[in-house]
């Protein structure tokens, strides 16, 4: 079954208020215990050529981002998508429409003037003129269009609008399909026709919703097995949802999580209601330990039936991270710096051959793995954008300094970014000495099962996996030195 075939009309909604989140008592406890949830939006901002530029000509800064929302619209067109095996075109089966609140007002000259200067680099000047000739800027409203043919008529039938309009303490920026981006204009507050988002709370700064076509729940995965009444029962219930939604409340003591499920019918959301509430008492008696009990977060988690509405609630307390830190969910807060002891990993790569590598170094020259052979070989991948990653890289490279060339080598293997990126990022951290090499389409990083960065993978002088480490702790430095000192002497 491919993807294309799985197509059928929806709405969606997504809406996150980024001010209101950052004012919240549990954000900021947060925050401060775990400072890289904040760092790595930090270093986007700092790190990346592009938005500094961005960022200096138009004034445009992520901290005066108020909040942003989405709206995608599959329309009834995308069952031909289907039937064809393609993509939906944007315009007649695929409609969408972004808008970003900011602090103060923006200059749309600047900010038109820098999307026609990356127009022109990848398409030319003659199409950055027919973009240029779109321009309408007003003391309240301004716009430039992109017209379909430079999309690419294959994927759409119509154009794309960038809209911004100035307020006395903030201005929107809105891109999308044109009729959406003018009666966004138009309208003072636009109502999403979803009926979930009217019953979740009301003090939530993170919304998702979705509608979903009664046809999905037709097809024949869907069926149910009468050979599993469970199955059967589930396959019965999940039948009659029509929406679902998800929101995320920062408060000043908690953090509360709501999982909405709107059905057809009353009826149908009793149904689906049972099989959570039978679904969430065998979980908890899966994760009771014998003699023992299950954790305290899962005892909190409520269900309800309201009507055509079936919720699941939680909230997340501030005693309750110390819990998740336990079984690993958080990272711990208080890592040992200086320890020769290195955790034991338990990577489904360790002790596998390494697979191959062939690609290219940031200088253009060539770099294999199979060349290496007779060397303990650290592989970090990271990127640029990544707040771990750019902690953790200096310590690594101190690490690797302090043994002989012909015995170790580090290479940090850079994840989907392009050396014009990568090169003013050394720079700026005075890293020009670090062994980079290139992963464009993240091919090496799939071999490697590299699902989240950084992620440091020490390779024996035998070609063998010996230690694998994901994220970023204090004492990362001493700990890889401790394993590349133990391999040496093997």
């Amino acid at each position: 079954m491919t993807a294309q075939s799985f197509l059928f009309s929806f709405l969606l909604f997504l809406d996150i208020q980024i001010e209101s989140i950052e004012q919240s008592g549990f954000y900021k406890m947060l925050v401060e215990k775990y400072p890289q949830i904040s760092e790595g939006w930090q270093e986007a901002e700092n790190m990346n050529p592009e938005v500094q530029e961005l960022t200096k000509l138009t004034g445009l800064n992520f901290d005066d981002l108020i909040g942003f929302n989405l709206v995608v619209e599959g329309l009834d067109g995308m069952a031909k998508a289907s039937e064809e095996g393609r993509a939906p075109k944007l315009g007649s089966e695929l409609e969408f429409i972004v808008c970003a609140k900011v602090k103060g007002k923006l200059d749309p000259k600047k900010l038109f003037a820098f999307m026609l200067e990356k127009l022109e680099e990848e398409k030319g000047l003659a199409e950055r003129k027919k973009v240029e000739e779109s321009i309408k800027i007003t003391d309240q409203v301004s716009k430039m269009s992109v017209p379909a043919e430079l999309l690419g008529k294959e994927n759409t039938s119509t154009g794309l609008l960038i809209a911004i309009k100035q307020g006395k303490k903030l201005s929107e920026i809105k891109l999308g399909v044109p009729t959406k981006v003018n009666a966004s204009l138009k309208a003072k507050d636009e109502k999403i026709p979803l009926a979930c988002l009217d019953v979740m709370a009301k003090d939530r700064q993170v919304t998702f919703a979705i509608s979903v076509d009664p046809a999905v729940w037709e097809r024949p995965e869907f069926g149910a097995n009468q050979q599993n009444p469970l199955f059967a029962g589930l396959a019965n219930s999940v039948k009659g949802i029509r929406e679902f939604g998800l929101s995320i409340s920062f408060r000043d003591q908690s953090l509360g999580f709501e999982v909405c499920v709107t059905c057809k019918d009353t009826q149908s959301a009793l149904g689906l209601w049972t099989v959570a509430q039978g679904g969430l008492g065998m979980a908890q008696l899966a994760m009771a330990k014998e003699g023992g009990q299950a954790p305290a977060i899962l005892s909190r988690i409520k269900t309800q039936a309201v009507e055509k509405n079936v919720f699941v609630r939680l909230d997340l307390l501030e005693e309750d991270l110390k819990e998740l830190e336990r079984m690993e969910f958080l990272p711990q807060q208080n890592a040992s710096s200086g320890t020769n002891k290195a955790p034991v990993d338990s990577d489904s790569m360790v002790g596998q051959k390494a697979p191959d590598i062939d690609t290219k170094f940031l200088d253009g020259s060539s770099f294999t793995l199979a060349g290496q052979k007779g060397k303990v070989v650290v592989l970090d991948f990271w990127a640029t954008w990544c707040g771990p990653c750019v902690r953790a890289l200096p310590e690594l490279a101190t690490v690797a300094k302090g043994f002989s060339s012909d015995q170790v080598i580090l290479v940090a293997v850079n994840q989907g970014e392009a050396k014009k990126v990568i090169s003013p990022f050394l720079k700026q951290k005075n890293l020009k000495d670090l062994i980079v090499a290139l992963d464009r389409n993240e091919n090496i990083g799939e071999k490697y099962k590299v699902q989240g960065i950084p992620k440091t993978v020490v390779i024996d002088s035998k070609g063998v996996i010996r230690y694998v480490h994901v994220g970023y702790s204090s004492g990362m430095g001493e700990r890889l030195k401790t394993e590349i000192k133990s391999l040496l002497k093997e």
